[in-house]
Formats: structure tokens, C-alpha cells, sequence
């Protein structure tokens, strides 16, 4: 079971999100915001394994946000959608450690 947050301003967003993902049995919608500024707490309360963000968003400026819930927790996912473009982002937080140069060549090709 995949736990899965969604962030966007939109009400409509989360609203049409949520009613999709919905029909999966293997998703569970644990949560949701409209404040990037509150999304890490939320998250942190929540705990999910995917993030679901709002690229359409006015104010879509969420680096701060996704980057300190990448830096907290290992694993995420986090998923941009725009609807607009009809485009998805995927954004993979992992840990690895770098012992030499061809650790991070092997981190940017993988």
C-alpha cells in the first residue's frame, strides 16, 4: 500500500486527484494541503511514501518544501503533475554515499 500526499492550492486539484487515485486499491490518500509554507509539517505528521504536487499551482515556486522533504526523508517520491502540459516530474530523494568521483558519475547516469 502506497501512502500518498497531495499538494496544490487548487481545492478542485486534490478533489479530482484524490476521486482518481481513489479507485486504486493500492494507493491510500493519507493527506493533503494548500500551504507549501505547512506542507512539511503535514508531511512529517502524515508520513507518506508519494507526494503529489500541483505544477499548475499561481504561486508553484515549492523548491523549499520538496527539498527539505527530500532532505528528511529518504525514499520519497515526489510527483509534479501539470495538467496544463500534460506532463509528470518524478523526483526520486535516495541516499548514497560517495566514496570517489565515479560514485557521483554513477548517481547523475543512473
Amino acid at each position: 500500500m502506497k501512502r500518498v500526499f497531495i499538494l496544490s492550492r487548487r481545492s478542485l486539484f486534490h478533489q479530482g486527484i484524490e476521486t482518481l487515485l481513489s479507485q486504486e486499491a493500492e494507493l491510500e490518500i493519507v493527506g493533503q494541503d494548500t500551504e507549501p509554507s505547512d506542507a512539511v509539517k503535514c508531511i512529517q505528521t502524515f508520513n507518506p511514501d508519494v507526494i503529489i504536487l500541483n505544477l499548475d499551482d499561481p504561486e508553484p515556486d515549492l523548491s523549499s518544501p520538496v527539498l527539505c522533504v527530500m532532505r528528511e526523508k529518504a525514499g520519497i517520491r515526489i510527483v509534479g503533475l501539470s495538467l496544463r502540459e500534460n506532463k509528470i516530474c518524478v523526483f526520486q530523494g535516495e541516499d548514497k554515499q560517495v566514496h570517489q568521483l565515479e560514485d557521483l558519475f554513477n548517481a547523475i547516469l543512473d
